[in-house]
């Protein structure tokens, strides 16, 4: 594992136009992020969209990793994976967030099998927290508490991944507020 704190949010744009989920996953990254004290991290994905890192901080991105090139004008699953999985290994975040949207979810499954760690799918809350595992009498601190509807929607089931980073999970679209920085910021 990594040292490293910071929070990424796959940045879903279709068209020039960045997904809600993703300005939703921005603002839950930044309340996340001042728990742990770290940044927000935007990728951003496409062809001629470096004009949309400039949306993606003004919506709450510290930094925002651009791959901009004519093969990735169109989505398609193994070159954004491949990407992805690149930036992953070289940067090392601890939190990767990602769109439950058609797009996110094809992406997720994929980066995480490649990157080799957990993922939970279709979370409507996420929090940071200490968890106990008991069988080792180990607390591993600030972890990513996903929380998911479980059987049928009649319990909230908590998923933790203490040992893998980043620790993934997908977010239902329209669980999470959007909403700009109150204040303009540089990143």
């Amino acid at each position: 594992m990594t040292n490293r704190k910071d929070i990424w949010v796959y940045i879903e744009q279709n068209d020039g136009q960045i997904s809600d989920v993703s300005l939703e996953l921005l603002a839950k990254g930044n309340e996340l992020a001042k728990t742990l004290n770290s940044q927000v991290w935007g990728l951003l994905f496409g062809y001629q969209v470096e004009d949309l890192a400039e949306k993606t901080i003004h919506y709450g991105a510290d930094r925002v990793l651009v791959a901009d090139h004519p093969e990735l004008e169109l989505y398609r699953t193994l070159p954004y994976c491949r990407v992805a999985v690149d930036l992953i290994q070289e940067h090392r975040p601890n939190i990767f967030l990602i769109g439950a949207s058609p797009v996110g979810r094809d992406l997720a499954p994929r980066v995480a099998s490649a990157v080799q760690v957990g993922l939970t799918a279709d979370c409507t809350d996420l929090q940071i927290g200490d968890y106990e595992y008991r069988r080792e009498k180990k607390i591993y601190k600030d972890l990513l508490l996903q929380l998911r509807p479980a059987l049928g929607g009649n319990i909230i089931a908590t998923i933790v991944n203490p040992k893998t980073q980043p620790q993934m999970a997908t977010v239902r679209e329209g669980v999470m507020e959007m909403h700009p920085l109150n204040k303009p910021v540089k990143g």
